[in-house]
């Protein structure tokens, strides 16, 4: 005996569209709190820059722990990221208060 259900198209079937979510941010304030909270573990300088980094940037994890030193350019003032999706420039300026920061000085 065949199940004639297979052969037979569904009539009642309904072609429903999902409606797409909106985007959530995180407010500055959550960043501030986020940042300071990763500041209380052991390598809370490194995570809280990776943080405020990802931030100001509009990294995603990915591009943002493939970030090198030489991704900095001090003397233009950029910051090239290596883009996940090619959706955005590949370089980003770095603020005046980013490039006066003692730690990038230090480093060659």
């Amino acid at each position: 005996m065949e199940n004639s259900r297979l052969r037979e198209p569904a009539s009642t079937a309904v072609n429903v569209t999902v409606g797409k979510r909106s985007r959530e941010y995180l407010t500055d304030r959550e960043v501030e709190r986020l940042i300071e909270t990763a500041k209380q573990n052991r390598s809370g300088h490194r995570d809280a820059t990776a943080i405020l980094v990802a931030y100001r940037h509009g990294l995603r994890a990915s591009e943002l722990v493939t970030l090198r030193w030489d991704d900095i350019d001090l003397a233009t003032g950029r910051l090239h990221v290596r883009r996940a999706k090619s959706t955005l420039a590949p370089s980003k300026p770095i603020s005046a208060t980013g490039r006066s920061c003692p730690r990038f000085a230090t480093r060659p």
